[in-house]
């Protein structure tokens, strides 16, 4: 392990998928069931799928066409009022096909329109379905001055979670059972967290349980280190796990100090943990198992079924592999793929619901070459729910466009799962740009002894007292929690503009129905909010000299306005009480 310091829907099993890339990325298509081309027996079958999503639409949308014709598809439209939107050309010799269109649904008025689907087939026959979708764009003018206003009918993501890291000194320090409850009711109650990347190292798979004798004194720390990604297959059969080949006392350490205690933390909120199992692969074995997508996915079953028999529970998403772009790493975007796709098959053959996290590069700009792999790669991408970068190398605006229209695009959530130093300058862009579902600094808590305060860390420890540890919050965690605490699981991003670029506003609507507006201000200043529904609100901020200040509570009646004021550059949240 590192410190601070140093499927929407499975379609089949092994069937032959391939890509085609039509105006950038207006459409792409998979290519299912490969089969002898043969004499059509009518008009191509045609389907939406993923319906519930067209009924009310705005801005981009991603819709995906489901066809097939024995005799094979050889192209796929998208229409609105007949007029078209776009085409895919599809290999004549596959007889079914996914086809994936994205849609700027603001290029046609609002109101009620036909979207109509249509496959042509190698015969020349063709057929088509057709439903009616509700447009639904904002259409007022831009706000002037220091106002924002807000349109709830223009929605972007569902949020999902903000994560860490399962460090938290819990192995660097005797302190740790008195710091605990404190770190994880602060980090859970107050700060927000509520999504968590438990590690596991390649090394689990390893007749020798090294992390415990490091634990029991018999290793020191360097000679653990040395050996944590050293991988010894436990047979030579993928279709056989030898339960002797496996150690989890690091993966239960991790699941015992951190992940339950927090699981149990928010379930006395009514919410839930996402644990997210991040794959950690950095050090050379004279066996790999990126070399083996079946020795791959036999350790990813291994764990799962592991988890199950111990804990009750499995992830809620899997990372296929942490930072596969790194020299210490050195995964290809085709082993990442292959990999990928492997485990999915052994999951869903298991009784599990595969739901991927990938590529995770350390290097936004290697985002799209990893992602484009994984859609050249037949059946990998129905497994994957959610992308991920991190954001050491290039994550300017061009890049960050490039994942948000890929997010679009596959229908997928996006995260950006990394970044030491990351502060909410920076959330506040992956939030707007990146479209960013999921989000993370680094780890939960570091010790002061590493170091100053870098942001690797939303909470820092001072265990100089072991009796008497103290617990402080992060300089720039202060920020982050004027998003994190009030934006929660499964909001809706929607719309928010402002006629004054000091005063950048990101909104949202929580699963309860109360709204919230987080602005990232430049300076001090007024401002007013339109567009909230009636109720009362309440107004926290914090600048760099002023940290949780709240203003007091503001009612607002049907059609009128919200008034407030920040005193200088930093974050004010208005949210629904």
């Amino acid at each position: 392990m590192r410190k601070q310091k140093g499927l929407s829907k499975i379609f089949a099993i092994g069937l032959v998928v391939t890509l085609a890339v039509v105006d950038a990325l207006t459409c792409r298509a998979y290519f299912l069931s490969k089969t002898e081309a043969a004499s059509s027996t009518g008009t191509p079958s045609v389907n939406f799928l993923e319906i519930a999503n067209l009924a009310r639409v705005s801005n981009k949308i991603s819709v995906a066409i489901r066809t097939s014709d024995p005799s094979g598809i050889s192209r796929v439209d998208l229409l609105c009022d007949n007029i078209p939107i776009g085409t895919v050309p599809v290999v004549a010799a596959l007889s079914e096909t996914v086809v994936y269109f994205a849609w700027d649904t603001t290029s046609v008025l609002n109101g009620k329109h036909i979207l109509q689907a249509r496959a042509t087939n190698s015969q020349g026959e063709q057929g088509s379905t057709a439903r009616p979708v509700l447009v639904h764009n904002f259409s007022m003018s831009p706000p002037v001055g220091n106002v924002i206003a807000l349109n709830p009918y223009v929605k972007y993501q569902t949020m999902r979670g903000w994560e860490a890291v399962d460090q938290a000194g819990q192995l660097f320090t005797p302190a740790w059972n008195n710091y605990k409850d404190v770190l994880l009711d602060e980090a859970v109650n107050d700060l927000g967290i509520n999504r968590i990347r438990l590690e596991i190292m390649s090394g689990s798979e390893n007749p020798t349980d090294y992390f415990a004798q490091w634990q029991a004194g018999q290793l020191t720390e360097a000679q653990y280190n040395a050996k944590r990604y050293e991988i010894i297959n436990d047979d030579a059969d993928p279709n056989h796990i030898n339960p002797g080949g496996f150690k989890w006392s690091q993966l239960d350490s991790s699941i015992n100090n951190i992940v339950l205690p927090m699981r149990q933390r928010l379930q006395a909120r009514g919410e839930s943990l996402w644990v997210n199992l991040n794959y950690v692969d950095f050090g050379s074995s004279t066996f790999e198992h990126k070399n083996s997508p079946a020795e791959y996915a036999e350790f990813v079953l291994a764990t799962y079924q592991h988890m199950q028999n111990t804990f009750g529970f499995v992830p809620d998403s899997w990372e296929i592999v942490l930072e596969p772009d790194t020299s210490s790493a050195s995964w290809s975007s085709m082993q990442v793929a292959l990999a990928l796709k492997a485990a999915g098959d052994k999951l869903a053959a298991s009784g599990y619901r595969p739901a991927f996290t990938a590529p995770s590069v350390t290097a936004a700009d290697n985002f799209a070459n990893y992602v484009d792999q994984i859609a050249q790669t037949p059946g990998a991408m129905p497994y994957v729910t959610e992308f991920a970068y991190h954001r050491y190398n290039d994550a300017s605006d061009s890049i960050l466009q490039q994942i948000s229209d890929r997010t679009v695009l596959y229908g997928k959530k996006a995260g950006m799962l990394e970044w030491i130093g990351a502060d909410y300058v920076t959330l506040h862009q992956d939030i707007k740009q990146g479209r960013n579902s999921s989000w993370q600094q680094y780890c939960l808590a570091g010790l002061t002894s590493w170091g100053p305060d870098s942001g690797g860390s939303y909470y820092r420890v001072d265990d100089s007292n072991v009796g008497n540890p103290i617990v402080t919050m992060g300089s720039r965690t202060k920020f982050l929690r004027q998003y994190f605490k009030f934006v929660r699981a499964g909001a809706q991003r929607i719309e928010a503009l402002s006629g004054n670029a000091t005063f950048d506003p990101l909104a949202f609507i929580n699963l309860n129905g109360k709204y919230v507006v987080v602005v990232k201000s430049s300076g001090s200043g007024s401002f007013t909010v339109v567009g909230l529904p009636a109720g009362v609100y309440g107004i926290k901020y914090t600048t760099g000299s002023q940290y949780d200040v709240d203003l007091p509570d503001t009612s607002v009646l049907p059609g009128q306005a919200l008034a407030t004021s920040i005193p200088g550059t930093g974050v004010i949240t208005i949210y629904a009480k």
